[in-house]
């Protein structure tokens, strides 16, 4: 490996260990906590804007910024802005993972991996998969981006799979009387039935799988 690459691979490193001090030290809890001060300035939707572009560096989960579109905007524009708000968001690490050079040994091995698995599930149906289970939405992004799932697929797989988490979320931001990172949880029956679609999706690409071998 050149010094060039080695340079660019120590940049990355560095990058990503900056990326989790700050997601540690920027909890959605502490920055929302501000951010209501600004729920009824005409800046808020640049202020939303801005989170969503940030959520991805932060870690944070996308159905914190749904319920805040709920909370902020009722179920009927919320949902549609969230929803739009979920896909947007999710391209940034899609992206960043796909312009990684496969030469290096970790990226290499990430991507062959995510390329098997999209293989089998088929891109829309892997990433519906992906989003329906209650996974970090970071990893899902960078795999379909390492393993170069057409755009327009990822969106589209992205926007059915967030659906159900994000009427989740919407509604639940829609009942609350005072907005807070915390109060934004489901009922874990919820969270099992959703997942439970994921999994019904990827039985028959698991049992096509286990045929072959």
């Amino acid at each position: 490996m050149s010094r060039l690459p080695r340079a660019r691979h120590a940049a990355v490193v560095c990058g990503l260990v900056a990326l989790v001090a700050l997601a540690l030290l920027a909890s959605p809890s502490a920055v929302l906590g501000h951010v209501r001060a600004l729920l009824a300035s005409p800046w808020f939707p640049l202020v939303l804007l801005a989170l969503y572009l940030a959520r991805p560096f932060l870690a944070w989960p996308i159905t914190v910024l749904s319920a805040l579109c709920g909370y902020q905007y009722g179920f009927l524009v919320g949902l549609p802005l969230a929803l739009c708000g979920a896909v947007a968001t999710s391209l940034l690490p899609y992206y960043a993972a796909r312009s990684l050079s496969p030469d290096w040994p970790l990226v290499g091995r990430f991507r062959d991996g995510s390329a098997r698995f999209f293989d089998a599930a088929g891109g829309l149906r892997g990433v519906v998969a992906a989003r329906l289970a209650p996974t970090p939405a970071e990893a899902i992004s960078g795999a379909a981006g390492a393993a170069r799932v057409p755009v327009g697929v990822f969106a589209l797989g992205t926007a059915i799979g967030e659906l159900p988490w994000t009427v989740a979320a919407v509604a639940v931001g829609v009942g609350l009387d005072s907005f807070t990172a915390t109060a934004v949880h489901f009922d874990p029956r919820l969270a099992v039935a959703i997942a439970a679609l994921g999994v019904a999706l990827l039985a028959g690409p698991a049992y096509a799988v286990w045929r072959r071998r």
